[in-house]
């Protein structure tokens, strides 16, 4: 069990337009103002970490993947996913509760449309957390010609919502402070859990196992092709 607390996650603006709905060249300079000064605020006060482990697959039948301990992960995607791969990380990440804490105030005060921009950033925010650490395990894992697959979530795709639990279950959640309640949301609000797969560059392909490709929303704000 290892954790991460020197990431530098890079906010995108452009994450946080479409989290609200927005496209780029629609938002007005002054919206874009706003949430340059918003984003620049929660950079300040945003505690990023990343508590990671990673396991041993041992098989793969059908929509369940079976790890070192007898852990077994249900969802096809995954399966198909992972399939080429010989181990899984798993990691939970979080901004900290001071973002939740911004927001809340702002519900309070009746500023709706600020705690509306708030939440988007911090979403997108968490999501970078995550991005900067699966970056940094790319880099090492390519020292022995291997890679990371696409990374996979509690709730995406077909992997249900419930399984949040095993993800739970094998990581030391109290060493970073996060919380699940029973109805799998997590405390902090800013918190993702899942998935990824590493191994061999010869055989794992993002794009080629990539299940957003069979996917017909292309309206999503999740989408990843």
């Amino acid at each position: 069990m290892k954790i991460v607390d020197d990431t530098r996650p890079v906010i995108s603006k452009e994450k946080v337009f479409r989290l609200l709905g927005q496209k780029d060249k629609g938002v007005s300079s002054r919206l874009a103002k706003k949430i340059d000064k918003q984003i620049a605020g929660l950079e300040k006060m945003m505690r990023p970490k990343v508590l990671y482990t990673t396991k041993k697959i041992q098989k793969i039948e059908g929509s369940t993947l079976t790890l070192e301990g007898d852990i077994k992960l249900k969802s096809s995607k995954i399966s198909k996913t992972l399939g080429k791969c010989d181990r899984i990380t798993f990691f939970l990440a979080t901004i900290g509760e001071q973002v939740d804490n911004v927001i809340n105030t702002s519900l309070k005060e009746k500023k709706l449309s600020d705690a509306y921009i708030y939440d988007a950033i911090g979403s997108a925010a968490v999501e970078a957390t995550v991005e900067d650490f699966q970056n940094r395990i790319d880099s090492k894992v390519k020292e022995n010609d291997q890679r990371t697959t696409l990374r996979f979530s509690p709730g995406y795709c077909d992997w249900k919502i419930n399984e949040q639990k095993k993800v739970f279950s094998v990581l030391e959640n109290d060493l970073i402070d996060v919380d699940l309640n029973e109805s799998y949301l997590m405390a902090p609000r800013k918190s993702v859990s899942g998935v990824f797969g590493i191994g061999s560059s010869k055989l794992v392909d993002k794009d080629e196992t990539n299940p957003c490709r069979l996917c017909g929303m292309h309206t999503c704000v999740a989408r990843r092709v």
